[in-house]
């Protein structure tokens, strides 16, 4: 049989069904009979409702029994009705007080649903407060983020700068520079077109030795060479078209004496106050410290100081407590070319912040013990070299290094008094607006601030609205845009910056432009100066060009720009380029001039040889000896003159 209520299979002589506890019977159902201590109900009124029960018993048995068209049907909501027919009071829902019991079992699964649900909902609540990111933490990190110090650029990627820097001093290299006129917009000077300039220096690490050619080129032909060589510690240089000495200065052993043994050398020395034998003596020592190792370290590694002061100095980490961060709006802005929807963060950066940051940073420069010593270091030996090469400081008594230094940091302090004490009138406090995506990356900013200006004339307030749109690429900042206005009742300053840029690995766009614009009551108060780069390059046929070029008012006050083809490359070792192009113009190109050439840095490709010719020691050379040296030239300028067609007065 079926259950009367959900319409389960039940067996025939099932009372109650398994499924939803309801009885098989039509009946109601029988209540416990209470208690008669409870009660008072007597013994035949209990034997009275279980003879009932009997009796519904059978019942249910005689119904069971009856034929299939005389069982009761099932309706579509569970109730049942005899075949062919069905009873109002089984279709009507059951009354208000009707005797029959919800669904216990149904009710406590609902229960404990219902309390899973709730658990896990408050407990997805509590986690999210538990692990969302302090606001000026996810402020902090996106600004540092967005300009990483360990950010490797392009250009790093494509030429590897670092790395030929590095081979430049450990390695045998060789590298040059040709430059030659194309034409000029003055007729005297396009006169010498095919004309220029070489420049070429070789540096073998290995064998200690170097040479260094400057080459003036004309008609496409070298008129004069400048030719210098080091090596087995002989100084050697020459001018073969003026002179076919080569001069020479043995730098081993024993070079004091033989300066002070010199004929012209020495006497020359002497008229001019140098001591010789003290400036040695400070060489001798400078010498051994760098070769021991107790002067290796840099002066001025600029590195270095900024680490320590990363370190050491709590600027930072004041300025950074110091700011003030909220929750504000929501704003939609485009990184990577797609359009995202950004947590807003308003941020209160305080005047009082600003000036504590100043100082704090300024004191730690100006107390930085490394720093003070480097400084100390350079002003010693700029007093010993100026005593020994017998110059004398404006003043009766010449002043000691560290008198100099106490003198030099007494007037930094002051400058630097003076600079935070103006901008502590000045600045106020800056509002911010700051836009991070999800995933911390900064969008946008945008903020507000006031200047309050104190002049001779006149005190005033200038308000300052400011935004900065960063809108990733390779690098957070490859494509970025910003403004910055400065006004008040009379005047107007609009201060604009635009980055765009593109990089897939292989080829590398970069445009920049800057804009001024500034208006005040009258006509004279008006100008504009702008100023933009461009620049591009491909590595799969090395065409690149780059141009900067300034302007005010509409006028183009100078343009510089190069193009040509980077025809060999390996990256931190060989670069080949040839300039096509350099263009250089001014005055709207009312100037203008076209030079073509090359430039390269490459490994040593051939050996480094001394210089040839009749060589002449220069320290014990006689005065005869010289005098002869200067004839030699004067004749070799007459016949440089004569193929220039240049006159010589």
């Amino acid at each position: 049989m079926k259950c009367l209520r959900c319409g389960a299979e039940l067996p025939d002589d099932a009372k109650f069904c398994s499924e939803c506890q309801a009885p098989t019977r039509s009946v109601p159902e029988v209540e416990e009979a209470p208690k008669a201590e409870d009660k008072g109900t007597d013994a035949a009124e209990i034997e009275e409702a279980k003879g009932a029960e009997e009796a519904g018993e059978t019942d249910s048995k005689t119904e069971a029994q009856k034929p299939e068209t005389e069982r009761p049907s099932e309706s579509s909501d569970g109730t049942a009705q005899p075949s062919g027919q069905q009873s109002p009071a089984a279709a009507a829902p059951a009354p208000a007080g009707s005797d029959q019991k919800p669904n216990k079992k149904f009710m406590k699964i609902l229960a404990i649903v219902i309390a899973i649900a709730a658990v896990f909902s408050i407990g997805a609540l509590a986690y999210k407060k538990m692990t969302a990111k302090d606001p000026k933490e996810v402020v902090i990190a996106a600004f540092e983020n967005a300009f990483p110090e360990d950010q490797v650029s392009p250009l790093e990627e494509l030429f590897g700068l670092t790395e030929f820097a590095d081979t430049s001093a450990t390695t045998d290299r060789e590298g040059g520079l040709t430059l030659k006129l194309d034409s000029c917009s003055e007729e005297e000077v396009n006169a010498y077109a095919g004309s220029g300039l070489r420049l070429a220096g070789r540096n073998d690490v290995t064998g200690g030795k170097s040479d260094f050619n400057m080459g003036v080129i004309y008609s496409g032909m070298d008129l004069v060479n400048l030719n210098m060589y080091y090596g087995d510690e002989t100084l050697m240089l020459n001018v073969p078209e003026l002179s076919n000495r080569v001069f020479t200065i043995d730098l081993s052993e024993g070079l004091e004496d033989r300066i002070k043994n010199s004929p012209t050398i020495a006497p020359l020395l002497e008229e001019s106050g140098v001591d010789v034998e003290g400036l040695f003596a400070y060489f001798s020592e400078q010498l051994e410290k760098s070769t021991s190792g107790d002067g290796a370290q840099e002066s001025f590694d600029l590195e270095a100081l900024m680490e320590r002061y990363r370190e050491g100095c709590k600027a930072q980490d004041n300025f950074k407590e110091a700011l003030t961060v909220e929750k504000a709006e929501k704003g939609t802005f485009t990184v990577d070319g797609k359009s995202y929807s950004c947590d807003g963060y308003s941020v209160l950066i305080s005047k009082a912040a600003m000036i504590d940051f100043l100082r704090t940073s300024s004191d730690f420069f100006l107390q930085d013990e490394t720093l003070k010593a480097d400084f100390l270091n350079q002003l010693e030996a700029t007093v010993k070299m100026s005593e020994l090469m017998g110059t004398t400081f404006a003043g009766e008594q010449p002043k000691t290094a560290a008198e100099m230094q106490q003198e030099s940091y007494e007037q930094v302090e002051d400058a630097v008094d003076q600079m935070i004490g103006y901008l502590d009138e000045a600045l106020n406090d800056v509002e911010m607006t700051v836009y991070v995506t999800k995933e911390g990356v900064l969008a946008a900013v945008d903020g507000t601030t006031s200047l309050d200006i104190e002049t001779e004339d006149e005190n005033f307030t200038a308000n300052v609205d400011f935004s900065l749109r960063l809108e990733g690429g390779a690098y957070p900042a490859q494509n970025m845009n910003g403004t910055v206005r400065l006004y008040d009742d009379e005047s107007t300053v609009d201060v604009s910056f635009v980055k765009q840029g593109t990089y897939d690995g292989k080829s590398l766009t970069c445009d920049m432009s800057f804009d001024l614009n500034a208006e005040g009551e009258g006509e004279d108060d008006k100008f504009a100066v702008t100023a933009a780069y461009t620049g591009t390059y491909s590595s799969e046929d090395g065409a690149y060009h780059v141009a900067l070029e300034g302007g005010s008012d509409g006028s183009q006050i100078f343009k510089v720009s190069m193009n040509g083809v980077i025809d060999e490359l390996e990256k931190g070792k060989t670069f080949h380029a040839d300039i096509d192009a350099l263009e250089i113009s001014a005055m709207d190109n009312a100037v203008n001039v076209v030079l073509s050439g090359e430039y390269y840095f490459r490994p040593l490709t051939e050996e480094i040889i001394p210089l040839e010719g009749d060589t002449m020691d220069v320290l014990s050379a006689t005065q005869e000896e010289w005098s002869a040296v200067g004839m030699e030239m004067l004749f070799g300028v007459i016949g440089l003159s004569g193929q220039l067609g240049a006159p010589l007065n």
